[in-house]
């Protein structure tokens, strides 16, 4: 009982308010399950192509601690949910090796299956989430009267629309800079040499300027009109769970 309200205490020092702590939770729980989803949809394409990889390193499982990252998973969104930053992190990256590929495709073309499943994941898990919360709009479950669940069901929605748009930028090491390496003809071949090369400072530039809110924002109103078809006080109630 004490160290519990020690904690309390220390936590009070530091302006961390419960709605913090409880922000900060949800981050973490729909991250979590976010990324395990997308790290196993990369997994279960590999494996279907015949590479026995992330079956023989445990990730062929839907379990989150399988696919959680400590600083990408766990800490990261600890620390956009006790100071309202942007919210970004990642999932332990699955191993996978081409040359295992079964002949009907490329290894490159395999490459890109197998990044692509990734981001599917996330816009076949947003859809589900939108379908949910469109089946207890429709049931006669009021948004208002529950402001929580509904505003749990809007971050994971935005958060799965997020993660698929930003894997998919074509920059190496994210999934998109192995789609476009597969799009891209033969004598192209130095665009993803050089995007191979200096894509971690590219993306870098992308998180420090402005020019990815840019490009996340028709993306965002188009996801946050989807919501609003569904019923407007959907995004009352996100906005509430965010604290705006």
């Amino acid at each position: 009982m004490d160290r519990a309200l020690s904690q309390i205490a220390v936590l009070g020092l530091l302006g961390v308010q419960a709605a913090d702590v409880r922000r900060m939770l949800v981050f973490v729980v729909c991250l979590v399950l976010a990324t395990a989803v997308h790290e196993f949809a990369h997994a279960y394409t590999a494996d279907r192509l015949g590479d026995p990889t992330p079956g023989r390193e445990g990730r062929l499982t839907l379990n989150p601690l399988a696919h959680a990252d400590p600083i990408g998973t766990i800490a990261l969104p600890l620390f956009a949910g006790l100071t309202r930053a942007p919210l970004f992190g990642w999932g332990r990256p699955v191993n996978t090796q081409p040359r295992y590929y079964n002949r009907k495709v490329s290894m490159r073309g395999g490459m890109a299956l197998v990044a692509f499943a990734g981001p599917l994941s996330n816009v076949l898990q947003a859809l589900l989430v939108a379908l949910l919360a469109w089946g207890l709009v429709a049931g006669g479950i009021s948004p208002e009267a529950h402001a929580s669940l509904f505003g749990v069901l809007g971050l994971f929605f935005i958060m799965n629309i997020t993660l698929a748009v930003f894997n998919l930028l074509p920059v190496h090491p994210l999934d998109g800079g192995k789609v476009l390496a597969w799009l891209l003809p033969s004598r192209a071949q130095a665009i993803d040499d050089f995007l191979a090369k200096w894509g971690w400072a590219i993306l870098l530039a992308l998180l420090l300027s402005p020019a990815l809110a840019i490009i996340f924002e028709p993306v965002m109103r188009l996801a946050f009109k989807s919501m609003a078809l569904v019923d407007v006080r959907w995004l009352t109630a996100y906005a509430g769970l965010l604290g705006r």
